[in-house]
């Protein structure tokens, strides 16, 4: 690599990875990795390639979110199929920030590689991982030629080692450049807390206040993971609820806090407000049309999901909403 640091390449190089700075403050989530993909291409070229993050479970990966580029959408349930004769997987896995070249044609690959190179054209790939210290996932890429393709060489091999932190550092600043951008769209965005997780619930980036509020719903949770009672689209709990905003196979999530109040009915609601507001057990009775002894039963009620014993109690929580 000595030999690049002093070559034209290397500016080359470093050009790109300022363009990679760029794409990430600038490309919407949904369009970012084939912007990052194909301005990689033009250091080192390829004809397809494969981005994503993935758990190894029994020497095996299984994806929790992926990207394909100059592929058809089919090629991840294809490899699926085949993994397990997939030679590459232990080789990255042992020696993960190593690139590995493999030959999908060689007539000593696995009769499934070989398949897979032949149905998706494909010759040799360029394949290397990255482990997230938070969610212990593997980040993966795989740049593809085609069987003719001049074959790839030690000299982009370790180029494309040099490359990979900058592309996994890219990813979560367009991620972070997400929430910001979703924030600026939602109400009460200064007591929203933010994230990123796949469709497995897995975080891949968080906002401390997002992990505060989780920790206020369950104490003994500790991640990477969402509590097995969320969803990756919607949760409403005691002290919080989670809102997501799909995007590729990733979600956005919003939690926000939910105050004392939410946990009234509607008719309970009305009846605070005006209870809150000065009215008496006689108007609102009244005013809803209903007996006072059921405007009483509505208060005695309310006065035990706040957790208060008089009116003034329950009109502070209506004029200063815990946050």
């Amino acid at each position: 690599m000595s030999d690049f640091l002093a070559s034209p390449g290397f500016m080359l190089f470093n050009a790109l990875v300022l363009e990679l700075q760029r794409l990430a403050q600038e490309q919407p989530l949904q369009r970012f990795h084939d912007q990052m993909l194909e301005r990689s291409g033009e250091l080192l070229p390829f004809a397809k390639a494969w981005w994503g993050r993935a758990a190894l479970i029994d020497g095996l990966p299984h994806e929790h979110s992926s990207h394909v580029y100059g592929l058809p959408a089919s090629y991840v349930q294809d490899w699926q199929s085949i993994r397990d004769q997939d030679i590459t997987v232990q080789r990255v896995h042992a020696h993960p920030g190593h690139a590995v070249i493999v030959d999908s044609q060689a007539t000593d690959a696995p009769e499934g590689l070989r398949w897979l190179g032949a149905r998706h054209g494909f010759g040799q790939f360029l394949c290397i991982i990255h482990i997230d210290p938070q969610t212990r996932l593997s980040v993966h890429l795989t740049l593809y030629r085609g069987p003719g393709d001049t074959p790839f060489s030690d000299a982009e091999r370790c180029l494309l080692e040099h490359l990979m932190p900058h592309l996994v550092a890219a990813e979560g600043a367009n991620q972070i450049r997400a929430l910001v951008a979703l924030r600026e769209t939602l109400d009460g965005a200064n007591t929203l807390s933010l994230a990123v997780c796949d469709r497995l619930g897995t975080l891949h980036h968080a906002e401390r206040g997002f992990v505060e509020r989780l920790l206020l719903e369950w104490p003994r949770w500790s991640g990477p993971h969402l509590p097995a009672e969320v969803s990756p689209s919607h949760y409403r709990g005691q002290h919080l609820q989670l809102e997501a905003t799909a995007v590729g196979d990733l979600f956005l999530l919003a939690a926000r806090p939910r105050s004392a109040l939410a946990q009234l009915s509607a008719r309970e609601a009305d009846v605070a407000e005006r209870f809150g507001g000065g009215g008496t057990y006689k108007q609102i009775a009244r005013e809803l049309g209903v007996a006072p002894n059921t405007v009483r039963h509505h208060i005695r009620s309310i006065y035990s999901k706040l957790g208060v014993n008089n009116k003034a109690g329950i009109t502070h929580l209506l004029h200063h909403p815990p946050l």
